[in-house]
């Protein structure tokens, strides 16, 4: 099993990200490697496919993020696009993490396969007119749903991380966990004026519709099996045990022959 770790675009305590990728690799016993956008996009194509097993993806691409600047969609060119649909074709399998879900914002393909997005700045999706998605730093519990392979051995567990207030396409996913958090959206910050004046200056989100309480679920990206994972902000999180299984879970899952058998036999073509 073979996993290519993506990251870029976005900060992230790269040593601690990399110590648990590390571990939910040897507890899966797979090798692995690192990419760091831009240059890792080169691998994100159907040219590379059987190259790597899963793609671990805690990256944002396709947005300009500067503090004190508007947050500003860039891309992805016609290319790009072609390239990350082929490869989804071909059923690798892909686990995205947090701010991945912020990715390639000016392409509504790349929000279907991811199962939902988090906006910067306000942005079109699905025919809806949506302002800038909030952010909130919580304590919170993690609650597990059903019995999803993914979940194996995951219990309940608390966490201190970041929560969003975005869409996610709630009636195309297969729901993994969900939180006890409060919800209120006027406890959330408005990621657009975060990035312009920082979070104690930034308005709340009490102008976003109401955050759905999905912390992770399973989707179809083309043929290709994808888990998301909301949690993933802090250092503190990367060493959590049940978040190292979480991850060893999906990774191994997504690689699976009944995973991409799911996938195959509920295809999710991505808009252009």
């Amino acid at each position: 099993m073979r996993v290519l770790a993506v990251t870029g675009g976005h900060r992230v305590d790269l040593e601690a990200f990399l110590l648990m990728v590390a571990a939910a690799c040897d507890e899966v016993g797979a090798v692995w490697a690192h990419a760091v956008q831009p240059a890792a996009q080169a691998w994100l194509s159907p040219a590379h496919a059987g190259a790597w097993d899963a793609l671990l993806l805690h990256d944002l691409p396709g947005l300009h993020l500067e503090r004190g600047r508007p947050p500003a969609p860039v891309g992805p060119p016609a290319e790009v696009r072609a390239a990350l649909a082929g490869l989804l074709d071909t059923g690798v399998g892909v686990v995205a993490v947090h701010h991945a879900l912020a990715g390639w914002p000016g392409w509504e393909g790349w929000a279907t396969a991811l199962g939902g997005r988090f906006h910067y700045a306000p942005g079109r999706l699905r025919g809806v007119d949506w302002p800038s998605s909030g952010t909130r730093l919580a304590t919170y519990r993690a609650l597990p749903v059903g019995d999803h392979p993914v979940l194996a051995g995951v219990d309940a567990f608390e966490l201190d991380d970041e929560l969003y207030c975005c869409p996610v396409l709630v009636d195309e996913v297969v729901p993994l966990l969900r939180t006890d958090a409060d919800l209120d959206r006027a406890a959330f910050v408005s990621a657009y004026e975060h990035v312009l004046v920082g979070r104690e200056a930034a308005p709340d989100a009490t102008a976003h519709p109401p955050a759905s309480d999905l912390l992770a679920w399973a989707t179809t990206a083309g043929r290709s099996p994808l888990v998301y994972l909301q949690p993933g902000d802090s250092a503190a999180t990367f060493g959590l045990a049940a978040y190292r299984r979480l991850l060893a879970n999906a990774l191994a899952w997504v690689c699976s022959e009944p995973a991409r058998q799911w996938a195959r036999r509920r295809p999710t073509p991505l808009p252009p």
